[in-house]
């Protein structure tokens, strides 16, 4: 039978945490989904535990591939799936346990929404509660908003051929939300915390390497190069859009704000007496 929502967990030798994600999907409120674990050529227990858990619930399929990155693993676990809906969970992640019963009647509610998302919270080596904050386009051309594992529709995966596989080095979330989002769309933030995202060493996550300064700004120029047309009428290069929001929430550019206000202040004092 055809399930609403298909979640996508990619795995790349990520099988000591693959139980914890697939468990956090088992205790879903909403029942109607179908869960597509896709092993992105892993060398560890990967296979082992994703076959067991698809003999376990008929609702979870297992793919295997060549290593070949996220971008392809997720995209052809999107083309496999048969849900409206769709949320990727890495491996290492949890949900909470009513996440897919309220993003759900968010997209069934109103036609216009393309992306929910929530609020999460680190564990592992961190466990701060992170806020989103309010949704603009051009806000998301600055810096990323969202997490990866947000619900959006495969008709929109379909409509922008899906994660842009020249990201394979990583951003390819933002460049996702992007893609779904430049043409217009309604982004809904569900109350609460519904999204785990483990934290761990810095030399075993992917991020580190991504965030690593001469790879960021290559990705940042790759983004630009799929979105010329929505940047280049604001930023002359995505970089640079970045290095805007870091000076503006630097504390030497808000004190300098401020002082600014003051002396402004004082000199309108002076011109009126």
């Amino acid at each position: 039978m055809q399930k609403k929502v298909s979640i996508v967990v990619c795995c790349y030798n990520q099988g000591k945490y693959l139980s914890e994600a697939i468990e956090s999907i088992l205790l879903q409120t909403y029942k109607e989904w179908e869960c597509i674990i896709i092993n992105d050529g892993s060398s560890d227990d990967t296979e082992k535990i994703s076959l067991v858990y698809e003999n376990r619930d008929r609702r979870i399929h297992y793919i295997y591939q060549d290593n070949q990155g996220v971008c392809k693993a997720r995209n052809n676990a999107i083309d496999a799936a048969q849900g409206e809906y769709i949320l990727c969970l890495d491996a290492d992640d949890k949900i909470s346990n009513n996440y897919l019963e309220l993003a759900v009647k968010e997209l069934d509610d109103d036609p216009d929404v393309a992306v929910v998302a929530c609020d999460y919270q680190y564990f592992g080596r961190d466990f701060r509660i992170k806020k989103l904050e309010p949704y603009s386009i051009e806000k998301l051309m600055g810096h990323n908003l969202f997490v990866n594992c947000s619900m959006f529709r495969k008709s929109d995966f379909i409509r922008v051929n899906g994660f842009n596989e020249n990201m394979v080095a990583g951003l390819e979330d933002w460049d996702f939300w992007l893609s779904v989002l430049e043409d217009g769309g309604k982004v809904k933030y569900l109350n609460g915390v519904h999204f785990y995202y483990r934290i761990k060493p810095m030399k075993y996550s992917r991020n580190y390497s991504t965030k690593k300064r001469e790879n960021f700004i290559k990705l940042r120029e790759q983004m630009w190069r799929n979105h010329k047309e929505l940047y280049s009428n604001v930023y002359s290069t995505p970089y640079y859009s970045e290095e805007y929001r870091q000076i503006a929430n630097s504390i030497e550019y808000k004190i300098g704000k401020k002082v600014f206000a003051i002396f402004s202040f004082l000199i309108s004092i002076l011109k009126i007496r």
